[in-house]
């Protein structure tokens, strides 16, 4: 029997469901045939095929070196999207569906630019090429409708959704991409959760009971939200979102032991938590160095941060990985003597490791009353906070920021306001304003010519907090600036969605994360002219 007849075998004994014996003749072609570079897809493949990404990036990654070949790059997207590393996955899919546009590659291609990664910019040629390959696929329908939304084509997915629903009176996911545009586009959460329980009355399916779950939550009615997702919970344990999102419900129920018993797994055993090694639960380790990983976003990190004040005497050294764009700032804030920064990517040497995000959890402090540090902890060296960007006169200076960042649809744009509802606040007389904004995709700037774009300056934080360090006030939505201000000390109103994220709780108006921060929230889901015009009132009286 020759090398590709036993390669058949193997392949005829994993359809088989014989995996043990299939596995064994690849190990033993490879043994015979080591230089044969054709046996090594075949074994990635055959682990895709069982569910073991891990051994077919392992593989995949080997060839691919050498012989960047269509197969392998395909297999390892799959492998990646089906680890979580969405970054990679989005790269490599991206190729295989340019070489080869299969359903179910445009299908976690979409996914990964419209929920895992924010590349909006690319995934409506996808999408339209979906549709014009399969039209006729439930996959492509919800694809379509969740791309035109990332891309701003609203209009588009409207009119795509109600032609859908037309045709289609019995297919529960046109009911759940109609939910979606009534969240997304008007607020309108009731209606939304009507189309999810229509859903659901066709058929109980793990993604109905999420979005009716989500829905509840964002209604503020938690108790039937955790029912409906511990039902979805029950039929995928394992599920990344699921327990990302019952983490996220039980924090807002101030049950945080239960929230981190989901976080736990979300973030160790799907997420960067998988990575480290010898975990720190909390224990003293004086004589020993800890990790800390970075594994949250940007405002997160910065609001976490405050506890590694918390491990100096605790440990010998705290070496602290952070993304690019917060080094300079934690370089120059946190001492040289104690912490040691580095990048996400570097490897480094260490005794015990943790995410940054399980520093409070470990640390057995608490998460709604006595915070640490809450009058502000991030504080810079006089010498470096000069600037001549912001004028030095005795006009009140005011920082702006009204668009929120993030991979996942409904999250940043609940948290964006539309520039031009900003009339109230940006005319007032006797304020120079600032914009904060990176990058911004509403232009503010052409509309209010009397904003100085200071965020086109911006390389990383350590620019953004001596711009702040300059001014009386930030304005910020819910995004990294506003952390930032708080962190630094300074007055900072932050403006929120009625559905706002669990840190913020139901405010009254102050946050025991920061002193000097005031909420201003929606009563109303989707009213912004209500938050404004009370701001635009505080900021006067300030």
């Amino acid at each position: 029997m020759n090398m590709l007849e036993q390669v058949n075998k193997a392949i005829l004994l994993s359809k088989q469901g014989k995996n043990a014996a299939a596995e064994k003749l690849y190990f033993e072609l490879l043994e015979k045939y080591p230089e044969d570079i054709r046996i090594l897809p075949f074994l990635g493949w055959f682990y895709i095929s069982t569910s073991q990404y891990e051994k077919a990036i392992k593989i995949f990654e080997k060839i691919n070196i050498s012989t960047r070949d269509i197969n392998v790059i395909t297999g390892l997207g799959l492998a990646y999207y089906h680890t979580n590393r969405f970054k990679e996955a989005y790269k490599n899919l991206k190729i295989a569906a340019d070489a080869n546009p299969t359903l179910d590659i445009l299908d976690k291609l979409i996914t990964c630019a419209c929920e895992k990664t924010n590349h909006p910019e690319t995934v409506f040629g996808y999408a339209q090429k979906m549709r014009t390959l399969y039209p006729d696929s439930p996959k492509t329908w919800e694809c379509y409708i969740l791309a035109a939304l990332c891309a701003g084509h609203f209009e588009e997915a409207e009119t795509y959704c109600a032609e859908l629903l037309s045709i289609h009176h019995d297919v529960p996911a046109i009911y759940l991409s109609a939910g979606l545009i009534q969240e997304v586009m008007y607020s309108n959460y009731n209606l939304a959760l009507e189309c999810s329980l229509k859903a659901i009355s066709l058929s109980r399916s793990p993604a109905a009971l999420y979005n009716a779950g989500l829905i509840y939550s964002r209604l503020k009615n938690y108790t039937v939200a955790e029912k409906y997702l511990l039902e979805a919970y029950n039929t995928n344990e394992n599920s990344p979102s699921l327990n990302t999102t019952l983490y996220l419900l039980y924090m807002k129920m101030k049950q945080f032991s239960k929230a981190y018993s989901y976080f736990k797994k979300s973030a160790l055993e799907h997420g960067p938590g998988k990575m480290l090694k010898n975990l720190w639960e909390g224990e003293d380790s004086i004589n020993e160095t800890l990790y800390v990983y970075g594994d949250q976003g940007f405002g997160d990190i910065i609001m976490y941060s405050r506890y590694l004040l918390c491990l100096r005497d605790k440990f010998k050294k705290v070496i602290l990985a952070l993304p690019q764009a917060l080094i300079p700032l934690f370089t120059e804030v946190l001492p040289k003597n104690f912490y040691q920064i580095v990048s996400l990517n570097t490897p480094v040497d260490y005794d015990k490791s943790v995410l940054i995000s399980f520093l409070p959890y470990y640390l057995n402090l608490d998460f709604f009353e006595n915070i640490p540090y809450s009058e502000g902890y991030i504080k810079l060296n006089p010498d470096i906070t000069n600037t001549d960007l912001i004028k030095n006169n005795k006009k009140l200076k005011a920082g702006i920021v009204w668009e929120a960042a993030g991979t996942a649809l409904r999250g940043p744009i609940d948290r964006t306001i539309n520039v031009k509802l900003l009339s109230d606040i940006l005319n007032q007389e006797g304020i120079d304003f600032y914009s904060l904004q990176v990058n911004p995709s509403m232009d503010c700037f052409n509309l209010f010519p009397q904003v100085k774009n200071l965020g086109k300056t911006f390389d990383n934080f350590l620019y953004t907090a001596i711009a702040i360090e300059n001014l009386d006030v930030v304005i910020s939505v819910d995004t990294s600036v506003a952390h930032l201000a708080g962190a630094m000390g300074k007055k900072v109103f932050i403006m929120l969605p009625y559905s706002s994220d669990w840190r913020w709780f139901a405010s009254s108006g102050q946050t025991p994360w920061y002193d000097s921060a005031e909420l201003f929230s929606q009563t109303t889901p989707g009213d912004w002219r209500s938050v404004i015009a009370s701001v635009a009132e505080r900021l006067k009286q300030f």
